[in-house]
């Protein structure tokens, strides 16, 4: 997906900022997909920096080499009216109130509070890619179809513990066959999974995952379509949430 995100995007943007702006995020994704949190929020600042130059170079034609003061950067953009609105205010506003500050004025934990490191890493990863689709959006070259597309798989709800590598996806902490399917089949929301690919990608044994398949439907955290693929019910989203929380503690 990233060739067609680059390659839209490229038509408006410099493609060296265009490939800084998806670097990062991707960085941003992978670090949270490991749970490694504050990897994950230091990532975001220099995404925003990025989206910023993005926009920079959309308003002038130029981008800056680096961002020094984004509150300041943001009040020009905000002026020029020649802009589309979603340019000119959302995507700037977003990208500074729902990344930046998060990950920049975030307080230092103390003994016994609950930490929001992983609701700030969640948080921050969702509006990078709302920054991302609305961006492609905007400024596409490719087909309707094919943008709404990435743009469905931009907004797909990231998970932990869950990376692609190369074509697979793979789950990437020990974790019991039930939680490992479940991350599995949610990750490849909203088309689902089938079987499989599902044997291809668990570290569990056929058996096993079939008998799993079988007591995750029984108790409705998943659904099997008439076209053989798996989904995620929201019982099933519930009940990984819940694990994985569990898991990490």
């Amino acid at each position: 997906m990233r060739a067609l995100i680059q390659k839209n995007l490229s038509s408006k943007i410099d493609a060296a900022v265009v490939a800084a702006v998806l670097d990062t995020y991707q960085k941003m994704v992978a670090e949270r997909r490991k749970g490694a949190v504050e990897e994950c929020l230091m990532q975001a600042g220099k995404f925003v920096e990025h989206a910023l130059r993005a926009v920079e170079f959309i308003r002038t034609g130029s981008a800056p080499a680096e961002i020094k003061h984004p509150s300041d950067t943001i009040k020009a953009i905000e002026k020029d009216k020649g802009l589309p609105d979603s340019l000119r205010v959302l995507i700037p506003k977003v990208a500074h109130s729902m990344v930046y500050e998060i990950r920049s004025k975030r307080g230092a934990v103390h003994v016994k509070e609950i930490d929001p490191r992983e609701i700030d890493a969640s948080l921050c990863v969702q509006a990078a890619s709302w920054v991302i689709a609305e961006m492609l959006r905007l400024y596409h070259v490719d087909s309707e179809a094919a943008v709404a597309e990435a743009m469905t798989v931009l907004m797909r709800a990231e998970m932990p513990l869950i990376e692609t590598l190369g074509d697979e996806v793979v789950v990437t902490a020990k974790v019991p066959c039930p939680v490992e399917l479940l991350l599995l089949i949610g990750r490849c929301a909203p088309a689902g999974i089938d079987r499989k690919a599902l044997g291809l990608s668990s570290k569990n044994g056929s058996s096993t995952v079939s008998k799993t398949l079988q007591r995750l439907g029984a108790d409705r955290l998943i659904h099997r379509t008439a076209d053989g693929h798996f989904h995620i019910t929201g019982p099933g989203e519930h009940h990984l949430t819940k694990a994985i929380s569990d898991y990490r503690r």
